[in-house]
């Protein structure tokens, strides 16, 4: 009652056992109505053989008391396949980004006398004509039907070496795609062209999770690993994660450069403008 009470958002989920939800599900949801805050987002997810009938219960016990419902409720039948297991990661992903923003925006500022988040101060405005090239980082694991794949907007990327040649960026540790990218690990880099960049940017501006065949609608070439590539990028790398550190809530990544093409030797690189370094 009191984890009820006090949670920043609530998931709750049940099997569907002779058309019904087993009574110690049923109890808790009971205990949810009484003491849930409505403002807070809840979600309502569970497998089941033939019907289903106890996520339509839990779902309309919980949208006719009020409660907001962060997604749509999960109906796995069965066992969830890799696509399934997907989307649950990129729907709890999703919950988990509302809890934090209303909890105050992920409290991003850092402690200990870091800067704080209000975008007037000088340090962060300078700190936002920083800026690295414009690109998607694009990444393939597995092979065949059951291979996931994986794309998202990347700006924060720099050479960070000669020998070996190597690229340093940094990713958003709450991102589903970071998890893929531990060390030892390949992913693609497409640069972009100047002048196209918002259209080919703009599929990837929110973030696409893993998923077997998430970038089947698109245009692509292939890097020697199997990479996925933008066959409209100005140019490509494909690269090795060699380092990864934890710097405050983003991953701070080192990778090794294997192989690159330049697609457009005419084009220019795109580069993003930045008004301040304070977060979105």
């Amino acid at each position: 009652m009191a984890a009820i009470r006090c949670c920043g958002g609530l998931l709750i989920g049940s099997p569907t056992l002779g058309g019904h939800a087993p009574t110690p599900i049923v109890s808790a949801l009971g205990t949810v109505l009484a003491e849930g805050d409505r403002t807070r987002p809840v979600g309502v997810f569970g497998s089941f053989g033939w019907s289903g009938e106890a996520i339509d219960l839990l779902a309309g016990k919980l949208r006719d008391g009020g409660f907001r419902q962060a997604f749509e409720p999960i109906r796995v039948k069965f066992s969830p396949d890799p696509a399934m297991l997907a989307q649950l990661e990129e729907k709890g992903a999703a919950l988990g980004r509302q809890v934090l923003a209303a909890q105050g925006g992920a409290r991003r500022s850092a402690s200990g006398g870091g800067l704080q988040e209000s975008r007037s101060l000088p340090a962060l405005r300078a700190l936002g004509r920083v800026v690295g090239c414009l690109c998607v980082l694009s990444l393939r694991r597995g092979a065949g039907e059951v291979a996931i794949e994986g794309a998202m907007a990347a700006s924060w990327v720099s050479q960070a070496g000669f020998t070996p040649p190597a690229i340093s960026l940094s990713v958003d540790r709450q991102l589903p795609l970071a998890d893929l990218l531990e060390v030892g690990e390949l992913f693609a880099l497409n640069v972009l062209a100047h002048g196209r960049e918002g259209r080919l940017l703009k599929p990837f501006l929110k973030p696409l999770p893993p998923a077997p065949g998430r970038l089947a609608d698109l245009d692509l070439l292939a890097s020697p690993s199997g990479q996925p590539l933008l066959g409209e990028a100005l140019a490509w790398l494909e690269a090795r994660v060699s380092q990864r550190v934890a710097c405050g809530d983003h991953w701070l990544l080192v990778a090794e450069v294997l192989a690159g093409g330049v697609l457009d030797p005419d084009g220019t690189t795109a580069v993003p403008q930045r008004r301040s370094g304070a977060p979105l």
